[in-house]
């Protein structure tokens, strides 16, 4: 939604109103104790629901923008290593991995 806001003006596209429905299955059976799996997304989709008086082309174009420009779903869609570096009192604190 921040990058929709971000680009509307440079595409011309006055927003109404814009909501944004973001659903995700997961699997987290280690959560719960059930498997040794790791807990992780499986998907993520987002419902994009604009209302303007541009055009459908304008409004494709910004979207198309927005979406590439939205850190979370490019991090979603392209994976990142995540390393934890736990500190306790400020001194470094071990996990297992």
């Amino acid at each position: 939604m921040t990058q929709l806001a971000r680009f509307a003006p440079l595409y011309q596209v006055p927003i109404t109103d814009a909501t944004a429905d973001v659903r995700a299955t997961f699997r987290n059976t280690q959560k719960y104790d059930v498997d040794e799996a790791a807990p992780y997304f499986e998907e993520v989709t987002i419902a994009l629901d604009v209302v303007t008086s541009a055009t459908e082309a304008a409004v494709r174009q910004l979207v198309t923008h927005a979406e590439r420009a939205c850190h979370a779903a490019q991090t979603l869609r392209h994976g990142v290593p995540v390393t934890l570096s736990p500190t306790l009192n400020g001194r470094a604190l071990s996990v297992a991995e």
